[in-house]
C-alpha cells in the first residue's frame, strides 16, 4: 500500500457517517365505504337464527332483559290503565253533592267583628252586605239603640247601635266602623259595629251553648260560644237582636 492510498483511507475514516435516510411513512389505507363494511347476507342470517334459538330456549329471560321499543310511549301508558275505572261526570257530581251535604250539616261560617274589644259573630247566611257609615235620619221617640234610618238603593233600612243594643255603651264611630246589613225574614236592618274582623268557619263541635251565668236579655241574644284558633267568639241570635220589643 502506498502513501496515497494510506491518506485516502485515513480521510474516509475521519468523515462522519452519512445521515440515515428518513423513514418514509407508510401509506394510510383509504377509508372503506360503509357499504363494504356492512355484514354480508350470511352473517345476518346467522344472527337471526341465533336470536330465534335464544327466544325458543328461554322466552322469559329474553322478555325480562330485552326491551324492544316498538310501541309508542303513550300507547304503553294507556295499555297499563285498562283495568282502571275512570270517574264519569255523574259519579263526580254525586261525589261533590255528598261533600256539600256533609259540610252543610257539620260546618257553618260566621262574620266576626269587634264590639268594645270583644269579638262577636253572626251567621254569614243572614248578612246581605257590609257598607261604610253614612249619614242617618233620626226617628222621633225611637229606642236609644236606634240611630236612625238610611236609604239603601231605594229601600229604607233602620240602623241599630249594636254595642248599645248589647248594653255595652254607645258606639264610637271611627274610620274602621262599618254597618252590617242583615236580613231576617222580610226585615232588613243595619248593625253598627266597631270594625270587621274576618269570616270564620266553625264545626258544630266547636260551638258551645251560652254559659249559665248569662240571664235575661243577654242570654236571649246569644246563640252560643265558638272556639276558633284559641279565641272565644260570641255568636249572636239575630232575630232576638232585631226584635225591638225584646228589652
Amino acid at each position: 500500500m502506498d502513501i496515497a492510498e494510506i491518506r485516502k483511507k485515513a480521510k474516509s475514516q475521519a468523515q462522519p457517517d452519512k445521515a440515515q435516510p428518513e423513514a418514509v411513512p407508510e401509506a394510510v389505507p383509504e377509508a372503506v365505504p360503509e357499504q363494504e363494511l356492512a355484514p354480508g347476507p350470511d352473517l345476518v342470517e346467522e344472527a337471526v337464527r341465533t336470536a330465534e334459538a335464544l327466544v325458543e330456549s328461554d322466552p322469559e329471560a329474553v322478555s325480562g332483559n330485552v326491551s324492544i321499543e316498538t310501541t309508542d310511549s303513550l300507547d304503553r301508558i294507556f295499555s297499563a290503565t285498562d283495568d282502571l275505572a275512570l270517574a264519569t261526570d255523574e259519579s263526580y257530581a254525586a261525589m261533590l253533592q255528598d261533600q256539600i251535604s256533609a259540610q252543610s250539616q257539620d260546618v257553618s261560617q260566621y262574620l266576626a267583628f269587634h264590639l268594645n274589644d270583644e269579638e262577636y259573630a253572626l251567621d254569614i247566611k243572614q248578612i246581605s252586605e257590609i257598607i261604610k257609615v253614612r249619614e242617618f235620619t233620626e226617628i222621633p221617640r225611637s229606642p236609644e239603640f236606634v240611630l236612625g234610618i238610611i236609604s239603601l238603593r231605594g229601600v229604607v233600612v233602620p240602623v241599630f247601635d249594636l254595642p248599645c243594643r248589647m248594653n255595652l255603651g254607645s258606639a264610637e264611630i271611627t274610620a274602621n266602623s262599618r254597618i252590617v246589613v242583615c236580613q231576617s225574614g222580610d226585615v232588613a236592618v243595619g248593625l253598627l259595629v266597631d270594625n270587621i274582623n274576618q269570616v270564620v268557619t266553625l264545626v258544630d263541635d266547636e260551638v258551645e251553648p251560652p254559659p249559665g251565668v248569662l240571664s235575661g236579655l243577654d242570654r236571649e241574644m246569644v246563640f252560643g260560644i265558638g272556639r276558633y284558633q284559641g279565641r272565644m267568639i260570641i255568636l249572636l241570635q239575630l232575630n232576638h237582636v232585631l226584635d225591638i220589643e225584646l228589652n
